[in-house]
């Protein structure tokens, strides 16, 4: 999981020198998952753009491509824990869904179904896209009917 933090080299000196840090301040140190070096970022032209732009690759995917073949094994497995379905028909994963996946692991599972899966759509009923659904034991789905797709 990705953790963000910072630190203050003037008040945690003995920090600062045991992860040998000096020279140009700020810096921005990435801790990708083991056993990835260490990446130190500086320099006047980093912005937020480029620092979410690496921290977004270090972010789990642990969602599900899910087809007619396996929509049914999905659903049916591990009855007790409720899935998510996003219906999409963009390319890719958004990094918000990868980090609802990453973060619920243990709760929720996560499925994403692509807009060629034509059957599934006829299922659920999706008439526009981005679609969310909710599985719970043996209920019937529910639709996310909300506005807002941010976490």
């Amino acid at each position: 999981m990705l953790r963000v933090g910072a630190i203050d080299c003037f008040e945690q000196k003995d920090l600062c020198k045991k992860e040998d840090i000096s020279g140009d301040l700020p810096r921005y140190r990435v801790y990708p998952p083991y056993p990835m070096p260490t990446q130190d970022l500086e320099g006047a032209n980093l912005d937020t753009d480029k620092l979410k732009k690496i921290a977004y690759r270090y972010i789990t995917n642990r969602a599900i491509e899910i087809t007619s073949a396996n929509h049914e094994t999905f659903t049916k497995d591990n009855v007790g824990i409720p899935k998510m379905l996003l219906f999409t028909e963009k390319k890719g994963v958004p990094i918000v869904y990868k980090a609802l996946s990453s973060y619920f692991e243990k709760t929720l599972e996560f499925g994403i179904i692509r807009k060629e899966e034509t059957a599934l759509i006829k299922k659920y009923k999706v008439k526009t896209f981005p679609a969310f659904f909710l599985l719970k034991n043996q209920d019937k789905p529910e639709k996310y009917d909300g506005s807002s797709y941010t976490y």
